[in-house]
C-alpha cells in the first residue's frame, strides 16, 4: 500500500494465492506481464518448466509461453487448501514455480503462514512498518513509536497473525489521536493471535474514490530469493471512501457501516442493488428512487406460491419446481418495510439482457431475477440467465398481478463502477425495482431476490442466515435470536 509520503510498503507475504474477481482494476490479460521472467529463464538456459498451483490465469499463460519459446512444460494442479506438494526431480535445466502452500518450505511455513514473523523480518528496513504484538507468554512487544494522522481515516489496523480467521470481524480498524487512546487500544485488541500495525493511506493514491493495494505476484527464486515480478494490479477497498466518518467513543474501533471502505475482503452482500435513479415500487404502487427510498418505508411485494412446502430459500433452488400457470394464478401482492440503506460503491460486473423484442434489462451480475426455465418458475443470477430462459417481469400500470414474459437471446458482460444503494427489508425476500438501465420496458418492474445473508451493518452473523429478517437480528448457527444488537 502507499504510505502518507507516496512510498509503496509491503504489508504481508502470501503463497497459495487466489485470483481476484471484479474488484480488481485492471482485465485479466493486463495483469501478468513475463517480460522479467523471459529473461531470467533465458538466462538459466531451462529447458523444463513445472508449475505446482492452482493459478489457472498464471497456468494458462506459462503454458503458452512454454509452447512458444519450445520449453518442456508440465503443469501439477494443487489446491490452495493443499498443505504439501508432489516431488519433482530437481536439475539445473529444469525451473520449477510452485505458487501451491508447502509446509516444508521455509517462506511459506514461516514468513507466509506467520505475518509477524514477516513484519520482523523487514521492520529495520526503509519499508518496514510500525507493529504491537504478543507473544505466546503474554509479553507485549510494541513498535509503534509514532501516531500518524490520517484525517478521519483510521490510522491503525488490527490483524490475525495467522491465516484461518473470521472475515466477518477482522481485520478491525481504529482511530488514535493521542497515546492514551492507543494503550487502550491495545490493551483490548492485541493477543497472540491478533496484532496491531499501523494503516496506511495517502490521499492522493485513489482510483475513483476507493482506497486500494497492490497485489504483485513474484517468483522467489533460491538459494538468494531473487525477486522476479510476473504480475501486478490493484485491487480496490469494498466500499469507497465515505464522509463524515465516526467511530466508538470508548474503543476507537470504526463504526460499522464505514468498515468496508477499509476492508478488501470482497463481501457479497455489498453487491450493490440499486441505482439511484433505479425506481422501487411502494406498497400504494407508486415509486420511489432508491436515492429518496427511506428507512421505513413500506414497499409492495409479491408472495409466491409455496406448493411443494419447501423453504422460501429455495426459490432460488431447483428443488422449488414451481409452474407458470400456479405461479400467475396464486401470486399475490404484500408489503414489506425498508429496515436498512447503505450507500455504496463498487467495481463490478454488469449483465446486459436483450429479449427478442428488442428491449433491454441491465443489472449487477449477481442480482437474481424470477424466470421461467423449461417450464419451471425459479430466481437465477443475471450471470447465469441464458439464450432461451424467459424472465418474467410485472406490468405496474395497475394493482393487478400480470406477468409478462421477456424471451432472452443474448446476455452480455462488461466491468464498471456500480454507485447505487444496499437495501434490507424486514421479512420477506422479495421486492419489485425498476431499473433506469432498461430501455423499452418503463411500465414493467422486475422480480428480484434479496441475499441470504445479514447486511454488514447489522450484528455479526456466524454463518448464512438465510430466513433471518434483514437489518436488525443477531444470527448464531442460522437460527434468529432475539438479543438486543
Amino acid at each position: 500500500m502507499y504510505d502518507k509520503d507516496g512510498n509503496l510498503r509491503p504489508i504481508e507475504i502470501n503463497t497459495a494465492v487466489g485470483w481476484d474477481g471484479p474488484e480488481k482494476v485492471e482485465d485479466d490479460a493486463d495483469c501478468l506481464d513475463f517480460s522479467t521472467l523471459d529473461t531470467f529463464i533465458k538466462s538459466k538456459n531451462f529447458t523444463s518448466i513445472h508449475y505446482i498451483g492452482d493459478l489457472q490465469i498464471f497456468a494458462s499463460k506459462l503454458k503458452t509461453y512454454c509452447s512458444d519459446n519450445s520449453i518442456t512444460h508440465e503443469a501439477h494442479p494443487v489446491g490452495n487448501t493443499a498443505i504439501t506438494v508432489p516431488f519433482i526431480e530437481d536439475n539445473d535445466q529444469t525451473l520449477i514455480i510452485r505458487s501451491a502452500y508447502d509446509t516444508t518450505a521455509l517462506v511459506d511455513d514461516t514468513y507466509c503462514r506467520d505475518k509477524i514473523e514477516f513484519m520482523n523480518l523487514i521492520k529495520d528496513s526503509a519499508f518496514g512498518s510500525e507493529f504491537a504484538h504478543k507473544e505466546i507468554d503474554g509479553n507485549l512487544i510494541n513498535h509503534i513509536t509514532n501516531i500518524n494522522d490520517n484525517g478521519i481515516h483510521p490510522n491503525f489496523i488490527l490483524k490475525s497473525r495467522f491465516p484461518g480467521y473470521d472475515k466477518e470481524v477482522y481485520p478491525k480498524f481504529f482511530k488514535a489521536s493521542n497515546q492514551t487512546e492507543l494503550d487502550i487500544i491495545i490493551e483490548n485488541n492485541v493477543t497472540s493471535d491478533y496484532f496491531l500495525m499501523e494503516y496506511l493511506y495517502n490521499p492522493n493514491k485513489t482510483w475513483e474514490g476507493h482506497s486500494f493495494v497492490i497485489r504483485s505476484l513474484n517468483v522467489l527464486f533460491p538459494p538468494t530469493l531473487e525477486s522476479i515480478q510476473v504480475g501486478q494490479y490493484t485491487k480496490l477497498n469494498q466500499n469507497l471512501l465515505l464522509d463524515n466518518v465516526t467511530y466508538n467513543p470508548t474503543t476507537f474501533e470504526v463504526d460499522e457501516p464505514f468498515r468496508a471502505s477499509y476492508n478488501t475482503t470482497p463481501a457479497s452482500v455489498w453487491k450493490p442493488k440499486l441505482l439511484d435513479t433505479d425506481m422501487v415500487e411502494l406498497a400504494d404502487g407508486t415509486l420511489k428512487t432508491a436515492l429518496d427510498l427511506q428507512v421505513g418505508d413500506v414497499i409492495k411485494t409479491i408472495e409466491i406460491p409455496n406448493e411443494n412446502g419447501v423453504s422460501i430459500d429455495s426459490y432460488t433452488s431447483s428443488e422449488f419446481g414451481l409452474l407458470y400457470n400456479t405461479l400467475a394464478s396464486s401470486a399475490v401482492y404484500s408489503s414489506n418495510i425498508v429496515t436498512a440503506k447503505q450507500k455504496v460503491n463498487i467495481l463490478t460486473f454488469l449483465n446486459e439482457l436483450t429479449f427478442e423484442d428488442g428491449s433491454t434489462w441491465e443489472d449487477t451480475m449477481d442480482s437474481q431475477y424470477l424466470i421461467d426455465r423449461d417450464g419451471k418458475v425459479i430466481f437465477k443470477s443475471l450471470f447465469g440467465i441464458f439464450a432461451g430462459d424467459v424472465v418474467l417481469l410485472l406490468d405496474t400500470t395497475d394493482n393487478n398481478i400480470n406477468f409478462v414474459r421477456k424471451t432472452v437471446v443474448s446476455n452480455t458482460q462488461a466491468k464498471r463502477v456500480f454507485s447505487g444503494w444496499f437495501i434490507s427489508v424486514e421479512n420477506a425476500k422479495l421486492f419489485l425495482t425498476k431499473t433506469a438501465g432498461s430501455t423499452n420496458n418503463e411500465s414493467y418492474v422486475t422480480i428480484e431476490h434479496n441475499f441470504q445473508y445479514c447486511p454488514m451493518y447489522a450484528c455479526v452473523c456466524y454463518s448464512y442466515c438465510g430466513s433471518c429478517p434483514k437489518g436488525a437480528p443477531y444470527c448464531e448457527g442460522g437460527i434468529c435470536a432475539n438479543s438486543v444488537c
